[in-house]
């Protein structure tokens, strides 16, 4: 009975296997798209709980509402989904005919697959391939949670907000509104920090240098109440003090304290830095170990002349 049934298996081999290569082909276009919706669904929710899309807090001469940058935002993410779902689609295909037509290759010309084989690496190799390394690296970043639009980032020196993910570039809007355009398969090679990709919260802080001859525990507490007044300080923990480096004409401190979020880091460090300037010149605190006597200098220049 086995015996039978392994011959008519073999038999009708060619039929079986188009069968099963079919339905599987049908399945995986199936679930392919499902999955895409499902993060297209997610990436579109988590643009709606965003509540701002700008790196520091600002009154834009363009009048572009909250509501219209994030109606932007979604459809950028539906445009580009869009796309992937036709470039699974077109890949899923390519290869399914490819399994379909296995069993009949022997029926081709060897010659004729060679030179297909040929034309279409030269075509990829040379012509398409930037374009094609960047939309691969478009559809990497799309399903991973390196970069979103919304996103917080510190890129090469720049500061800004994920603007917009195509899926062959990246924009970024920098703080002073400027773009900064990255093709994605540059993106994906670059170190970057992301500032909200898991929460809002920053531990901001500020870096100053302090004479040797001042009194380290009133400059800790000056440090301290200067982070702690700010509006944008989050009361949630007392400011932190630190000493980091002895230097030869000073030593290096910080002060940090939490914001609640990038925008908030950004004002609060300069609220912090302004605060220690003034109180630092009203308590005589000097960032350095010498000072240049005017008088004194004509003086020895005169001489030497």
């Amino acid at each position: 009975m086995w015996l039978e049934i392994i011959n008519l298996i073999i038999e009708n081999f060619t039929t079986i296997y188009l069968i099963i290569v079919g339905f599987t082909g049908a399945l995986l276009i199936w679930i392919s798209r499902r999955k895409i919706l499902q993060f297209q669904s997610k990436k579109s929710a988590r643009i709606e709980k965003i509540e701002d899309f700008e790196s520091i807090q600002t009154s834009s001469p363009v009048d572009d509402s909250k509501q219209e940058t994030k109606d932007a935002a979604v459809e950028s993410i539906e445009q580009r989904f869009t796309i992937i779902r036709k470039i699974s689609f077109y890949s899923i295909v390519f290869v399914w005919f490819s399994a379909l037509s296995f069993p009949f290759l022997g029926q081709i010309p060897a010659t004729l697959v060679s030179l297909l084989v040929a034309a279409s690496g030269v075509i990829v190799g040379v012509a398409a391939r930037p374009l094609i390394e960047n939309l691969i690296s478009g559809v990497v970043i799309s399903f991973s949670k390196l970069i979103r639009i919304g996103d917080t980032v510190l890129i090469d020196g720049k500061y800004g907000t994920i603007e917009d993910i195509s899926i062959t570039h990246t924009i970024i809007k920098i703080w002073d509104w400027q773009r900064y355009i990255i093709p994605n398969s540059l993106m994906l090679e670059k170190d970057f920090f992301n500032q909200t990709v898991n929460d809002q919260y920053l531990w901001a802080h500020v870096k100053f240098n302090v004479a040797y001859d001042n009194d380290l525990e009133l400059v800790r507490k000056l440090a301290i109440a200067s982070a702690a007044k700010s509006k944008y300080f989050s009361n949630n923990e007392t400011p932190s003090f630190w000493v980091m480096e002895m230097n030869e004409k000073a030593y290096q401190c910080w002060v940090a304290a939490w914001a609640d979020s990038p925008m908030d880091a950004w004002e609060l460090k300069h609220e912090i830095r302004t605060e220690l300037i003034i109180q630092f010149k009203a308590h005589g605190i000097k960032t350095h170990s010498f000072e240049i006597n005017s008088s004194s200098f004509v003086e020895n220049i005169t001489a030497s002349a």
